[in-house]
């Protein structure tokens, strides 16, 4: 039942929370399985389609798919749709990379994290495929393609090319207000007009041709559903259950065939694209965007009609919220250490100021926090934007929220967002409007080209260890740089080298984008996902060929707080107070900080400053390593430059996801202290156990960084104890903290709200924890579907209470 969130909410029996309660219970409870159908049909289709352009054939395949696959209403649930045979069943992407499925079908069930179900049957079903697939992946396209250096600087675990490779872009905000206006059948529609019209070219044409095949093929599918509920309603005996799939399948017949025509209709319209987006393509982060801005009309006029009340809408809400969990995606192992509890990033988004200046809270954006506190489920990613003109009620509910426990929502502070985002080439109505799409990666709802963040991996704290060891890998003995010198003299000759390192690697990793992104223009065509953003339809061109407004990109950056520290180690303890020599400290990173003089190094390292305590020296010698990063982006374009879109160029993000636990793994012994093997700092936070000053002081060294102009994502993880949130005191007091990032210069934050004990428990008795949900990075999952390295990571982080 509602607890303290909402008072608005009124108690009638327009809601039905025991049965919300059993739904959330029954997904929760969900067991992780693969599913053969889409790799068997797409196969098929492929075979029969050869030689025709490869955005029908894409076409064709999503059509052939929908028209196949197994089609069922889950129980009890209002929203309806299904993206493989079973719940929480993963489809497989034949067509992305398939090498790797064949060789982990007897391993997914063993796996430490993100384990999977699989059945002999599913087995020898998609052994059968390997044939056709060989050298016909887009994984195989890039690997033919990557020059020996990129190849070189991935064996030094430097460079990783993540998803990319392997993968659909995914990272799409559709124009929802468009989808839900034209319905499928009308964007059909305007794509046959321009179809229509003189002069295309040969890619427009197919284009637009293949827009019709895939949105008559989403159109059969909601049929198909819609006799699935009208099947199960001739068996249903609870008449209110038969009335609601009766409703379903009424609706189902002609839905999308026009706009969405009520609340209902609009809610179920944003789950149905986001479903149908990730059968089309196995990306990752299609995300929701400002929900409680485009659906308030919606909800609005029902309301005023009486169609329906606030907690039947509440209701509806919930349910969507957990469908979102009935979905998932299979990631190979090497992989899945990136991104471990099988995230989705499906971010929704509510609060913050509207692009006319005013402020965009309304009825919806604390009915999705209160559907999130019912919901308790790691999708979709809530995040609640603030801004001077917020009201304090949205930010005390959203800390209530925090409260509970479970990593829901994240803030963005608006100020600080919307100046970074007008670093890029858009003015200020349109930065106003941006999302998170994603973890915390910020993008233009429905004008964006794929993802603003997630290309090519960057080990900060293995170029910085390979720096030190004058452009050689330890580990592997390659050397792809050299400085020209056995020790540094200075502090500006070390400097000097860190940016000389991070220049060299950074060209390669946008080498290794360019080739992946190329490679994607063909095997990730997405007519369906790309006519729901601006301006595809008008221009007949893809998303990754340049059908959208605006193109920014950026890679991942995994450790700048571990090098800055390091710096700043090296710098106090070498260069100035000289209490090392260059010489005794590398000893004693190469020996792990072993024996009594390298425990005694190591104590000097450890106690050197250090970012997150409110300390210039350590903070400002980490600003500075951002600022090395962002000086490089200038020079650089997308592979979409001149193809239309606005931009075309790089932006940076600290969306690392938990890439800095196995980043970490690559990389010795650092000059902070930190022991080889160990995870790196996630996101913009400090390094694990780095913050002693409590969380003013970790505020303070953020707000020191070049945040307003990181439009590509900042993200700040803290971990509180519970008890610096309880009584009503406290709440207000963390509201209050909350509120104070957009006057500190803070880009966003998120939280855990766990002491250690009970998460050291978690971990040694999962069975006795299995609703436990925590914050890993920008996403939240169960702590249960972790891998112990990554709990390890949780745990880890500082336990922050007001000093």
């Amino acid at each position: 039942m509602i607890d303290e969130l909402l008072s608005f909410i009124p108690q009638n029996n327009d809601c039905d929370f025991e049965r919300i309660k059993r739904l959330q219970q029954h997904m929760n409870a969900r067991k992780p399985g693969i599913c053969p159908e889409r790799a068997e049909i797409i196969t098929a289709s492929y075979q029969k389609t050869e030689g025709e352009p490869i955005v029908i054939r894409r076409a064709r395949a999503l059509a052939e798919i929908l028209a196949n696959m197994t089609v069922y209403i889950e129980e009890n649930t209002l929203i309806a749709g299904n993206q493989a045979r079973c719940n929480f069943a993963a489809p497989v992407f034949p067509e992305y990379s398939f090498d790797w499925v064949i060789k982990e079908l007897d391993e997914f069930e063993g796996r430490s994290g993100d384990y999977f179900t699989i059945t002999g049957d599913t087995k020898s079903r998609l052994r059968a495929l390997e044939s056709y697939w060989k050298g016909k992946t887009h994984k195989d396209n890039v690997l033919s393609k990557l020059p020996d250096i990129n190849r070189q600087a991935e064996k030094q675990g430097v460079l990783h090319r993540g998803g990319i490779s392997m993968s659909g872009d995914g990272h799409i905000i559709p124009e929802h207000s468009l989808v839900l206006k034209e319905g499928y059948r009308g964007l059909a529609e305007i794509a046959n007009k321009k179809l229509s019209q003189d002069g295309l070219s040969a890619e427009q044409k197919n284009f637009y041709k293949a827009v019709i095949i895939s949105m008559e093929g989403a159109l059969h599918y909601i049929k198909r559903l819609g006799k699935a509920a009208a099947t199960d309603a001739e068996k249903e005996n609870d008449p209110k259950r038969k009335a609601e799939l009766q409703n379903l399948s009424v609706m189902f017949t002609t839905f999308m065939e026009e706009g969405a025509r009520n609340f209902h209709e609009a809610v179920q319209t944003v789950y149905m694209t986001h479903l149908l987006m990730m059968i089309e393509s196995n990306g990752h982060s299609f995300s929701f965007g400002r929900f409680d801005q485009y659906i308030y009309p919606y909800y609005k006029k029902d309301l005023d009609e009486g169609i329906i009340s606030k907690e039947k809408a509440l209701e509806i809400i919930t349910h969507f919220f957990i469908m979102t969990n009935s979905l998932n995606k299979l990631r190979p192992w090497d992989h899945t250490q990136y991104s471990s509890g099988y995230p989705l990033y499906s971010n929704l988004m509510v609060g913050g100021v509207k692009s006319d200046g005013t402020d965009g809270t309304n009825d919806l954006s604390y009915l999705c926090l209160e559907a999130m506190s019912l919901s308790r489920l790691p999708e979709p990613n809530l995040s609640v934007r603030f801004w001077e003109k917020t009201p304090h009620s949205l930010i005390l509910d959203s800390a209530k929220l925090i409260r509970k426990g479970f990593g829901m929502p994240s803030v963005f502070c608006d100020e600080v967002v919307v100046k970074a985002m007008m670093t890029l080439d858009m003015d200020l109505a349109t930065a106003r409007d941006y999302a998170s799409m994603g973890c915390v990666e910020t993008a233009i709802p429905g004008k964006w080209g794929h993802r603003a963040t997630g290309m090519t991996y960057i080990n900060f704290g293995k170029v910085f260890e390979i720096v030190l060891n004058n452009g050689k890998d330890p580990a592997s003995g390659i050397q792809l740089i050299d400085f020209g010198k056995k020790e540094f003299q200075n502090y500006d000759e070390l400097w000097a080298a860190w940016k000389k390192a991070l220049a060299f690697y950074f060209k390669h990793a946008v080498d290794c984008d360019l080739i992946c992104d190329q490679s994607l223009k063909y095997h990730d065509a997405d007519p369906f996902a790309s006519a729901t953003v601006d301006c595809a339809l008008e221009r007949g061109k893809t998303l990754k060929n340049g059908g959208a407004r605006y193109d920014y990109v950026s890679q991942s950056n995994i450790g700048p707080s571990v090098v800055g520290d390091s710096l700043a180690a090296v710098k106090k303890l070498v260069f100035e107070d000289r209490v090392l020599s260059m010489a005794e400290l590398k000893q004693a990173l190469n020996d792990n900080f072993e024996g009594p003089q390298g425990q005694k190094i190591r104590s000097l390292c450890r106690n050197a400053p250090k970012f997150g305590n409110d300390n210039d020296y350590a903070d400002l010698i980490v600003a500075d390593v951002y600022n090395s990063y962002l000086e490089l982006l200038p020079d650089y374009k997308t592979d979409r430059a001149g193809c239309g879109p606005v931009g075309c160029g790089y932006t940076m993000s600290t969306s690392n996801i938990t890439s800095y636990v196995p980043n970490g793994f690559d990389v010795g012994a650092t000059p902070d202290g930190r022991l080889a093997g160990k995870p790196l700092n996630e996101g913009a936070s400090p390094c694990l156990g780095a913050d002693k000053e409590g969380p003013t002081a970790v505020i303070n060294s953020i707000s020191k960084l070049p945040n307003d102009r990181i439009a590509g994502g900042q993200l700040l993880n803290m971990r509180f104890s519970p008890g610096a949130l309880e009584g009503e005191e406290n709440l207000e007091k963390f509201a209050c903290f909350i509120e104070a990032g957009r006057h500190k210069n803070i880009f966003h934050n998120q939280f855990n709200i766990a002491d250690s004990a009970m998460l050291r428990a978690a971990k040694e008795n999962p069975a006795l924890y299995p609703d436990l949900m925590v914050r890993v990075a920008g996403y939240c999952a169960l702590f249960s579907t972790l891998m112990p390295e990554a709990q390890d990571a949780i745990i880890e982080r500082t336990e922050l209470n007001w000093n």
